[in-house]
């Protein structure tokens, strides 16, 4: 009897101990580079119709400003643990993060301009005014830039 309860004793130490090292070594398990800047949808397929302003969004930002937004990634939640890793709470939650500092935590249902409007803010992102040149004749030409994020 003796040996049994120690067996179960030494077998619960390998247990927990195997679980606990597994959950401490994750690290940042999105990014490849420390200032890469990304954004993370996080979705529940079945409340796909909820998540519908998120995506309409996403397009239009990448519509009007093509070379100035970061990568997407679209997470199922289902994937439990990035979930738990980035401590979502509800679905849809959109995170905008550069390395591991996180610049945009959105939660919960929005309409499709508050999340333009957080996303241009969050990536400072400006329409500059239409100018135009004299040797095109008139042509007008409408310009967008990104500024680089700045970090206090």
């Amino acid at each position: 009897m003796d040996k049994y309860i120690e067996l179960m004793i030494i077998s619960s130490i390998f247990l927990l101990s195997s679980c606990f090292s597994t959950a401490t070594s994750i690290e940042h398990p999105l990014l490849k580079h420390d200032e890469e800047t990304i954004t993370v949808l996080f979705s529940d397929s079945s409340k796909m119709q909820e998540e519908k302003t998120y995506y309409d969004a996403l397009l239009e930002l990448k519509q009007t400003y093509p070379n100035n937004i970061p990568s997407l990634l679209i997470i199922d939640a289902k994937d439990r643990d990035l979930v738990r890793y980035f401590n979502i709470e509800q679905f849809p939650t959109m995170l905008v993060l550069t390395g591991e500092q996180e610049d945009l935590r959105m939660e919960g249902i929005f309409s499709k301009d508050e999340i333009l409007a957080h996303l241009v803010e969050t990536f400072h992102l400006e329409k500059e005014t239409k100018l135009s040149y004299s040797f095109f004749s008139d042509t007008v030409l409408q310009l967008y830039t990104y500024k680089k994020p700045v970090f206090y």
